[in-house]
């Protein structure tokens, strides 16, 4: 991130807007201490997760989905979770539908905010030892992110530099993917990416980070790490991206669009792997 440090402006500190304005939100920001009164914040640890189900299997990523360099490793849920912080743990539960294995845990967040304003909703669980990376992808709907463990700096550019986004044509669920990568910034690759102006938000226990539709963010992991995404669409979605997007969804789960060039699969050994 050395060769980018004049295009990044810290934003933690910013003032606080009110969440879910009524307005269209059109700019990303943190809440401080959102979920401090959720029963996952008191009782969700990596000993808690890995205990949900002796016997649940996932699949881990080592890379990165997003540039490719990735490769997917089934681990028990338990194993993975006792081992996350262990020094030299390298492999990343991203994108675990954790609430669609165990609706339960529904019961551990509150979600009223969002229901109000929202017709669709899709969880997510990101969960991962430090240094674990979420490659720069933007996404069709709206997104807040909740921390329940650990701390994660999450930056975000602006759907106004797309043009210098270096977009790729992989498929990808209801987003679109960048080739640059932040971790490992090439700038004779992508000279156009040095026009862009990155916001970067330090998210810790308890806070939650907005990100309008098509902002473009990167996510790294500082230490260990529960994090939960609830991902939103109004109204006014459902006659736009949406259902195409779901349409494309479907083709490529059916192995009929973009099979194998993808961030969300790959074939190991002739078989046909999902992460997560």
């Amino acid at each position: 991130m050395k060769l980018l440090s004049n295009n990044i402006f810290d934003c933690t500190n910013n003032k606080e807007k009110k969440i879910f304005d009524k307005n269209i939100n059109n700019e990303p920001y943190i809440i401080k201490g959102f979920s401090k009164n959720w029963k996952a914040q008191k009782k969700w640890d990596f000993k808690y997760i890995g205990n949900l189900d002796s016997k649940a299997k996932v699949n881990v990523v080592v890379g990165d989905v997003i540039t490719d360099n990735k490769d997917f490793t089934p681990m028990s849920l338990k194993e993975y979770m006792s081992k996350i912080t262990n020094k030299n743990f390298n492999k990343y539960l991203t994108t675990y539908h954790l609430f669609y294995k165990y609706p339960f845990l529904k019961k551990d967040i509150n979600i009223d905010k969002i229901k109000k304003i929202s017709i669709v909703r899709h969880f997510l669980a990101w969960i991962g030892p430090k240094g674990s990376r979420t490659g720069l992808h933007m996404d069709w709907g709206e997104n807040v992110n909740y921390q329940i463990r650990g701390t994660k700096i999450f930056y975000l550019i602006s759907p106004e530099y797309d043009k210098f986004m270096y977009i790729s044509n992989k498929f990808e669920r209801i987003s679109r993917t960048s080739n640059v990568d932040l971790g490992n910034f090439n700038i004779k690759k992508f000279p156009l990416f040095k026009n862009v102006k990155i916001l970067k938000f330090r998210l810790k226990p308890t806070d939650a980070i907005y990100i309008p539709e098509g902002w473009w963010h990167y996510v790294e992991s500082l230490s260990p790490s529960i994090n939960v995404s609830i991902h939103f669409f109004r109204l006014r979605d459902l006659f736009k991206k949406l259902p195409f997007e779901l349409f494309k969804i479907y083709l490529h789960d059916w192995g009929l669009y973009k099979k194998t060039h993808c961030a969300c699969h790959r074939i190991k050994n002739g078989k046909f792997i999902r992460r997560g």
